[in-house]
């Protein structure tokens, strides 16, 4: 049998296999060292139980349940740094819990993007919005199995939540890759441009968000096309996605990463 380094540098080489690498999250959950058994935000931050936890179930050939945690008022407040703004238990229960069933619904199409993300986002939390329109996510990988995410509204509203929950859980799971094979070069203080964030970011950072939108655009090339709405999402975000991978100077950071860096960097940008 692989071990776990075995797996994840087959999975860096394998020019055939998606993107999130059906079966590895699991293998990385197994092998982390970290607990996910009764895994909530609020008690790995502060170790308090959380307010309150909801369970979104999807429907369908193959079940995906994730619990939804309204965080304890001493978790909340170590979040607070953050600046996101976290939904209230009035609406998380009447526009949370709704909007991300309709996104699960939609994962479910993908059956191993869904098991991967299932593995790894152990607790969602719910953020509000500043506007509509426009959507606020984030993970940390000091918090392992946690994504915070706001449920969308307008148009695309259910893609663009599904997007964030694929896009947050993607983080997670290269920072526990990153755990067991390294991508960046220890001390690299060097800065490069980052069309996602048009702003100066190390290395790792780059890789990152190289990996999650890719991930991104091979969900949606693999997402049945069964209405307008999704054709047409599918469609302005493959070109958006191009146009700012486009934009990257991979020559500028290439020795900056290690070589299994190198070879993730080939895959991503192939």
């Amino acid at each position: 049998m692989l071990t776990v380094r075995e797996h994840v540098e087959l999975c860096l080489r394998a020019p055939t296999e998606p993107l999130w690498w059906p079966g590895l999250a699991e293998r990385l959950m197994r092998e982390s060292g970290m607990s996910s058994e009764g895994y909530s935000t609020s008690q790995w931050i502060a170790s308090v139980p959380p307010s309150k936890v909801w369970q979104v179930t999807s429907k369908g050939a193959a079940e995906l349940n994730l619990s939804v945690e309204l965080l304890a008022p001493l978790a909340a407040q170590k979040l607070a740094s953050k600046g996101a703004s976290f939904a209230d238990e009035a609406t998380i229960a009447t526009e949370g819990l709704a909007g991300l069933e309709r996104a699960l619904n939609l994962l479910q199409q993908v059956l191993s993007l869904q098991a991967t993300v299932g593995a790894l986002a152990k607790s969602v939390h719910i953020l509000e919005a500043s506007e509509p329109g426009y959507d606020v996510s984030y993970s940390d990988p000091l918090i392992p199995f946690s994504v915070f995410l706001n449920v969308s509204k307008g148009r695309f509203a259910d893609l663009r939540t599904t997007e964030a929950l694929v896009h947050e859980a993607m983080h997670l799971q290269l920072s526990l890759i990153e755990r067991i094979v390294p991508i960046a070069k220890v001390n690299q203080e060097g800065l490069h441009y980052s069309p996602w964030k048009r702003s100066q970011r190390p290395v790792a950072g780059l890789m990152h968000a190289l990996y999650v939108f890719r991930v991104i655009d091979q969900w949606l090339d693999h997402l049945p096309k069964v209405s307008k709405e999704t054709r047409d999402y599918a469609e302005r975000r493959h070109k958006e996605i191009r146009e700012e991978i486009e934009q990257l100077a991979p020559a500028s950071f290439i020795t900056h990463l290690t070589a299994e860096g190198q070879q993730l960097l080939s895959r991503l940008l192939t």
